[in-house]
């Protein structure tokens, strides 16, 4: 969703997770979210329910944020939980 090599505020980040909660909201409630800096912009949702990731994914792959094309993709619950601890 972002290319940190052009990013020039020290804090984008938390707007990104303003923008995407805000969007994200509206397909049900999220129970985590991470807006990971080092990585080539990736952002990491959980959501309360299987329904509600499914009908996020269905809106936000292949739509475009800030010029980038956003990919959504699906992690199992545990491998979720094993690299976010604090998610459960």
């Amino acid at each position: 969703m972002f290319d940190p090599a052009v990013e020039t505020e020290p804090n984008f980040d938390l707007d990104i997770k303003e923008d995407v909660q805000e969007e994200c909201s509206k397909y049900g409630n999220l129970r985590h979210i991470l807006v990971d800096k080092n990585t080539a912009g990736h952002v990491y949702l959980r959501f309360e329910n299987t329904q509600a990731a499914i009908n996020a994914q269905h809106v936000l792959h292949g739509r475009w944020f800030a010029g980038n094309m956003i990919e959504a993709t699906f992690m199992l619950p545990q491998n979720y939980e094993a690299k976010f601890m604090e998610s459960r």
